[in-house]
């Protein structure tokens, strides 16, 4: 009975330590912002023709609905600078204000064109350790174009 215990102690250990580092994105409350800014980087640049702010709240929310929940884990600065810099991507800012007064982003995502999401914030208005996605998401991307009539 003693090496039972023992052995779903372990168990229960090894299982802990491996799912330490990995988290689920949540947020409280998804009106912490009122305006969508999305920008499109090819080859590390961009252009006004790859840009598009969303003011309807609805999108917002449905935006943010579609990230959460998504599995991901920490990752530290110089990896998400490295995996952003290596392909296409498309930046999600989530800010508060009208799109002319605007105040400091409040959440923010980029879309790699591999399907991997890199999160700038940790949570909403908390630019804390950054995130990476445990899985790729390619039609996430897609759905997320259609939703908001990308065509960039």
């Amino acid at each position: 009975m003693k090496k039972i215990i023992i052995l779903l102690a372990f168990i229960t250990l090894m299982l802990s330590a491996c799912s330490g580092n990995e988290e689920t994105i949540n947020f409280e409350d998804k009106s912490f912002a009122n305006t969508l800014f999305i920008q499109k980087a090819e080859n590390n640049s961009s252009s006004e023709e790859m840009r598009k702010m969303v003011t309807d709240k609805e999108k917002i929310n449905e935006i943010l609905s579609m990230v959460e929940g998504l599995k991901v884990e920490k990752i530290n600065t110089d990896k998400f600078m490295e995996k952003l810099m290596s392909q296409s991507s498309y930046m999600f800012g989530f800010l508060k204000g009208d799109g002319t007064n605007t105040e400091k982003g409040k959440y923010a995502f980029n879309f790699l064109e591999d399907g991997t999401i890199l999160f700038n914030y940790d949570k909403d208005d908390n630019p804390g350790t950054p995130l990476i996605t445990t899985d790729k998401h390619k039609d996430l991307l897609n759905q997320m174009k259609m939703l908001l009539e990308i065509h960039f």
